[in-house]
C-alpha cells in the first residue's frame, strides 16, 4: 500500500458525506422533507402492508367501507383523490373483484359503490397491516409529537386545498378554466 493512500481514501469518504451548503439548505425545506417522508411511507407500505393494494386503493376501500352505496364524487371528495384518479382506482377495484357498482334506482346515471365480500376481507386485512405500518413509521415520536405531526400535516393539506380552490376560482373568473399551475 502506498503511504498516505489509506488516509486519502478515508478523507475522501468523510468529505463526501458532508453536504454542500445547497444540499444542507435542501434538507431543511418542508417540500423536500415531505417528499422524503412519502418515500419512507411508500417503502413501508410495500414491505409491511401490501404489494397488491396501493395506498390510493386502500383510501378508496376505506371510503366505500364507511359509506356503503356512495358514488364516485363522494369517494373522490372523502379520499382526496381527484375525480379522474378516483375513476381509475374504482375501475381497478372493480377489476380485482373488491368493489361492485350498481345503478342508483332514483338516478340511473349515478353509479353506487359497495364492497364485495372479498373487498371487505381485503379491506379488513389491509386495515390491520396499515395501522401497524403507521405505528412503525412514527414510533420515533412520542404520543404528543405524533398528534402534532398529524395536526400540522392536516393544516398544510387544508391550506393547500384552499389555495387550489382559490386558484381555480381565479382561473374561472379570468376565463381560463383549469389554466395555469395548481397545488397538487
Amino acid at each position: 500500500m502506498v503511504e498516505g493512500a489509506h488516509s486519502t481514501r478515508y478523507t475522501q469518504r468523510v468529505t463526501d458525506s458532508i453536504p454542500t451548503p445547497a444540499e444542507a439548505e435542501m434538507h431543511n425545506r418542508p417540500g423536500h422533507l415531505i417528499r422524503r417522508a412519502q418515500q419512507v411511507h411508500s417503502y413501508l407500505w410495500t414491505s409491511m402492508v401490501s404489494k397488491d393494494v396501493t395506498p390510493s386503493q386502500f383510501s378508496a376501500l376505506t371510503v366505500v367501507a364507511a359509506n356503503p352505496l356512495c358514488d364516485q364524487i363522494t369517494l373522490s371528495r372523502e379520499s382526496g383523490l381527484d375525480t379522474s384518479t378516483a375513476g381509475t382506482v374504482i375501475h381497478r377495484l372493480v377489476g380485482a373483484g373488491w368493489v361492485e357498482i350498481d345503478r342508483d334506482p332514483k338516478d340511473r346515471r349515478r353509479k353506487l359503490l359497495s364492497l364485495t365480500i372479498e373487498g371487505q376481507r381485503v379491506f379488513d386485512e389491509t386495515l390491520v397491516k396499515a395501522s401497524a405500518m403507521t405505528e412503525r413509521m412514527v414510533e420515533c415520536l412520542d404520543g404528543g409529537e405524533q398528534r402534532q405531526l398529524t395536526s400540522l400535516l392536516a393544516r398544510i393539506v387544508t391550506h393547500g386545498e384552499k389555495l387550489r380552490e382559490s386558484h381555480a376560482e381565479g382561473a374561472t373568473a379570468a376565463g381560463s378554466p383549469g389554466g395555469g399551475s395548481s397545488v397538487r
